[in-house]
């Protein structure tokens, strides 16, 4: 841990000492007898194959269809018990998961589960319900607790990425909740399902429907590999540009850098900053569609052949509506040839009228444009484009686009490629 930073070892530190003080008093104030060895003994070979079989999210973090082990556990057994299997299950992690977990993150993530866990618990204690029952008083408290226990695990967890990533918490927090809430809501009712077939039919029930919650892992891990899938498609139809026009090499993938770095000064959301780099490193997909002579030709276009280079932004809408999963990022490639004076194509609109998304990737493919070498001149330095920005701001850019622009760090972003989307996306539990 020498090279994280002192806030993620402060907030390190009080989660895992507070953790550990409440493991140990209820290690020590429980009952223990033959019984609850038992259950501790099922349910922490459960919680332990569920955390086992993590799903990675797509920008740091991972999911588990352990949730309902959980809660089942809870709601039927002392404190003591689920607290002792589910830090058990964060410790021994086997197969590819536990190569992959240093001990100082399974700490952590034991104790984050501790404490949202206790979190929940003390909602059931301050209802009286002393052992599991089906009735509308118990069901109203099992799920305020499973509701404490999701605010307070996603919390958490959201607020050591945001410390690690350099983002907001908050921002991350509210994309999660928004993902989360119905995967929580469908797999509450299957702790309550979990608890009511052990009490009924011990642990041959319960390994029974373990069956399902391992085909809800497979099914999201489906889900995930679907996403990444569709980053392959925007790089494979990206690749095919770039080898067409071998003098913007790079150019749409610093072109999404340059995107998302503005998207995040103007503070949109996280969902909307996906959406601007999907559609920024795609600005120029239709230029597919032009011939490569044209594209490559080092002496003054005809005019015939301005007609044809200005058509790639319809030619990129008409690629990529047909992408269901790209929604409307055909309508921002239409316009981010527009101006703000209204001069621009295809459509000649103007101001505002124009896309935000296009607005933004008009400034920086202008600047990368400056700034990038071509075969019949030696791009520009950086200050130089900030200057011919300034001074096309108004008419040819957004204004204030462009004033956001100049408060950019662009010395690190323009030498990095294309890589995953900022979102975190819930599922289960979530864990570092």
């Amino acid at each position: 841990m020498v090279r994280l930073s002192m806030k993620f070892k402060m907030f390190y530190a009080i989660i895992t000492a507070s953790a550990t003080l409440i493991l140990i008093w209820n290690i020590i104030y429980t009952d223990w007898n033959y019984a609850q060895l038992i259950h501790l003994l099922v349910f922490g070979i459960l919680a332990i194959a569920c955390e086992s079989l993590p799903v990675a999210l797509p920008k740091g973090g991972y999911v588990t269809v352990s949730y309902s082990i959980f809660l089942s556990s809870l709601i039927s057994f002392p404190l003591g018990v689920t607290l002792i299997a589910i830090a058990l299950s964060c410790m021994l992690i086997f197969g590819k998961a536990g190569l992959e977990q240093p001990l100082y993150k399974r700490v952590f993530n034991a104790s984050q589960y501790v404490l949202s866990l206790t979190a929940a618990y003390a909602v059931i204690s301050y209802s009286k319900i002393t052992s599991f029952e089906l009735n509308f008083k118990s069901i109203g408290f099992y799920l305020i607790a499973a509701a404490v226990y999701m605010v307070l695990n996603m919390t958490i967890v959201t607020i050591i990425l945001g410390i690690t990533s350099g983002k907001s918490p908050w921002s991350i927090w509210a994309v999660n909740f928004r993902w989360a809430l119905p995967n929580f809501m469908a797999l509450v009712p299957l702790g309550f399902l979990l608890a009511l077939l052990y009490k009924n039919w011990g642990a041959l029930g319960l390994f029974l429907l373990f069956i399902p919650l391992l085909v809800s892992r497979h099914s999201f891990q489906l889900y995930i590999d679907m996403r990444e899938n569709y980053l392959n498609t925007v790089e494979a139809l990206v690749q095919a540009l770039e080898a067409k026009d071998t003098y913007t090499s790079g150019h749409s993938a610093r072109v999404g850098k340059l995107a998302v770095s503005m998207g995040e000064a103007i503070e949109m959301s996280e969902e909307k900053i996906v959406f601007l780099k999907y559609a920024a490193v795609l600005h120029d997909v239709g230029k597919i569609g032009v011939s490569e002579t044209i594209l490559n030709k080092e002496e003054k276009l005809l005019d015939s052949e301005w007609e044809v280079i200005r058509s790639h932004p319809v030619i990129g809408e008409t690629i990529i509506k047909n992408i269901k999963f790209m929604f409307d990022i055909g309508n921002v490639v239409r316009h981010h040839h527009e101006r703000y004076d209204g001069k621009g194509y295809p459509d000649g609109i103007k101001g505002e009228g124009i896309p935000l998304e296009s607005r933004i990737i008009a400034v920086v493919d202008t600047y990368d444009a400056i700034t990038s070498d071509r075969s019949y001149r030696k791009g520009n330095t950086h200050d130089e484009a900030l200057v011919e920005l300034k001074r096309v701001a108004g008419s040819q850019l957004d204004p204030a686009l462009v004033e956001v622009f100049c408060k950019v760090d662009t010395s690190e972003l323009v030498s990095q490629t294309f890589g995953s989307e900022p979102v975190q996306v819930a599922k289960a539990n979530f864990r570092a």
